[in-house]
């Protein structure tokens, strides 16, 4: 009888052990540490949204995850936000919408971001962002008519305006369902990032983890 109740505590343990394995391997992430809760409530929709600027050299290194992210989870939008953190950051927010207005952005985004962190080439002035649209095939008067407009003079005054209600101060930052505002550095890699975005997001139907940090 005693060994009977030996061999049954053993398999429970050995259970207890599996199932702690699975558990831990299947990801699971903490409010304070892997991410914070920016707003009381989540978006309606599965939404991931990107805090990024063509200058900043880690944005660049996340393009591969971001496109991963992005064929991951086909349920999921996704919506790119250029942040000007520094005045020589501006050029490159203004050639985001600029490319996004002109529909000319699956050409534009890749050949910027490989100007500046493989040809080491940086715009000098607008005049030089007029000069690389137009070599895409862009005609000048649209460029200008879009180039100073009152649109993009609003999508520059809204995208900081959103940066600083999420209280985003780096890039890149992902912020998850308009709620989860990932830390890459506590994540730690690339695939630990995707895996917060499917628990987060809802899209692995993992229950998310929403507690808040003890104070």
């Amino acid at each position: 009888m005693k060994l009977t109740k030996n061999i049954l505590m053993a398999l429970f343990v050995g259970a207890c052990t599996l199932s702690g394995a699975v558990s831990a391997e299947s990801g699971s992430f903490v409010a304070g540490e892997h991410y914070q809760i920016i707003s009381p409530k989540e978006s309606e929709e599965p939404i991931v949204e990107e805090f990024f600027n063509y200058a900043c050299g880690a944005c660049y290194s996340m393009e591969k995850v971001i496109s991963e992210i992005k064929n991951e989870n086909p349920t999921v939008k996704f919506k790119i936000i250029p942040l000007e953190l520094r005045p020589s950051w501006k050029v490159y927010v203004k050639a985001y919408y600029i490319g996004e207005k002109l529909g000319v952005l699956d050409k534009s985004h890749e050949k910027i971001f490989r100007r500046i962190h493989v040809e080491k080439r940086h715009f000098k002035n607008d005049d030089d962002l007029k000069d690389f649209f137009v070599s895409l095939g862009v005609d000048a008067k649209a460029y200008d008519d879009v180039a100073k407009s009152y649109w993009l003079n609003t999508q520059l005054r809204l995208s900081k305006q959103y940066a600083m209600n999420a209280k985003v101060i780096g890039t890149p930052t992902l912020i998850v369902n308009k709620r989860y505002k990932l830390d890459n550095k506590k994540l730690g890699s690339g695939e630990r990032i995707k895996q917060a975005v499917k628990e987060l997001s809802g899209s692995n139907n993992i229950v998310k983890v929403t507690e808040q940090p003890k104070q």
